[in-house]
């Protein structure tokens, strides 16, 4: 039996308390069709098939993502994907265009600035040390698992992002831009930043040197192609401070958090106490979103989960897709699950049942 056809059998097991009908996860080319209450459904398909491309399973994991009911399929990439990759994400556009999704691209450690897949340091930074983010002794920041991180406050930072995003855009059919997590929410004594805002910088300066950059990056989108959308999300347990003024961001059409689906009281496996979507923490986004114009968006993080958590996933996950966010964003088959096809089977059945959802 094949990875497909066994996925279709648990998911109608691991899922038979939602009463599911198994003919609705055969389709082989079922485009996704949302409704009116349904909001935009993406999956993280994250260096899935970046440098290894195997036709059939790339066919495989798209068509299980259709399945679901996803929308727009979001691609981590990398500064040297450019030109090492190239092939492979065009076989990946094509592939989920085929199946009615869009690509959404996900820039994974440009600069440093933002997270993505794989944690790698940044070609750009390493061969610029005069945009580093320097500490208030004068040393540079460093982050363990990526290394020197650029400053938002340089100009030759957005010179290369926006040159990035040109790239991008240009080279495949992609409908959305998702910035990850935000690495440059600190304190910035690079020469850069000093200029800017003075040796004494403040928590809401080094707040608004985020603001200026993304919405300079956003308008630079918007200018190459108006239609592309533009997403941003943070941690779910950041300072309201932070979780209020990055909704202004300009030219930002989702503004959101990521987190564990459930609520801080409920434990299960938590990276960060507070990082989860529901309850207060994850509403804050929500509010903030709507006062300032914009969609929102949650990623729910499904990645490092174990067997102890699947009663809490089956309990809490109806709540996060019922709650009615603008774009939810799902990991495909993420990492580190300790069980992974039974996992992705319940969470499957849980898309497939969510409010608002119709297949084929």
């Amino acid at each position: 039996m094949n990875r497909r056809h066994f996925l279709r059998n648990v998911t109608v097991a691991a899922g038979a308390s939602l009463v599911l009908d198994p003919a609705r996860l055969t389709a082989e080319d079922a485009a996704p069709r949302p409704r009116a209450n349904a909001g935009l459904l993406s999956a993280y398909y994250m260096r899935a098939h970046t440098y290894t491309l195997v036709p059939h399973q790339v066919r495989e994991d798209l068509q299980w993502m259709a399945d679901a009911g996803t929308n727009a399929v979001c691609v981590a990439i990398l500064e040297q994907d450019f030109e090492a990759a190239r092939h492979n994400y065009d076989f990946m556009c094509a592939e989920a265009e085929k199946r009615g999704m869009v690509v959404f691209a996900v820039p994974s450690r440009w600069g440093g600035i933002v997270a993505g897949a794989p944690k790698v340091p940044s070609v750009f930074t390493i061969r610029h040390p005069e945009t580093w983010i320097l500490n208030q002794d004068g040393s540079a920041l460093d982050s363990s698992v990526s290394g020197r991180i650029s400053s938002v406050n340089h100009p030759a930072t957005l010179e290369f992002v926006c040159e990035a995003l040109e790239t991008t855009l240009k080279q495949w059919p992609v409908k959305g831009i998702i910035w990850d997590e935000p690495k440059t929410l600190v304190k910035d004594f690079s020469p850069a930043a000093v200029k800017k805002f003075g040796p004494e910088q403040t928590d809401e300066q080094m707040i608004q040197g985020n603001v200026d950059f993304y919405s300079a990056a956003n308008a630079h989108i918007k200018k190459l192609n108006p239609a592309v959308q533009t997403s941003l999300f943070v941690y779910a347990n950041h300072k309201p401070k932070v979780v209020e003024q990055l909704a202004t961001i300009s030219d930002l059409d989702y503004y959101g958090c990521d987190g564990r689906p459930w609520f801080d009281a409920d434990g299960g496996t938590q990276e960060q106490k507070g990082k989860v979507l529901l309850g207060e923490n994850g509403e804050r986004f929500l509010t903030a979103a709507k006062k300032h114009g914009k969609k929102s968006v949650w990623l729910i993080e499904n990645h490092n989960l174990k067997d102890a958590d699947i009663p809490l996933l089956d309990k809490r996950l109806p709540e996060v897709l019922a709650r009615g966010v603008d774009q939810l964003i799902y990991y495909y088959y993420p990492r580190n699950l300790q069980s992974p096809d039974e996992i992705m089977a319940r969470f499957k059945a849980h898309l497939i049942a969510r409010p608002g959802t119709i297949l084929k």
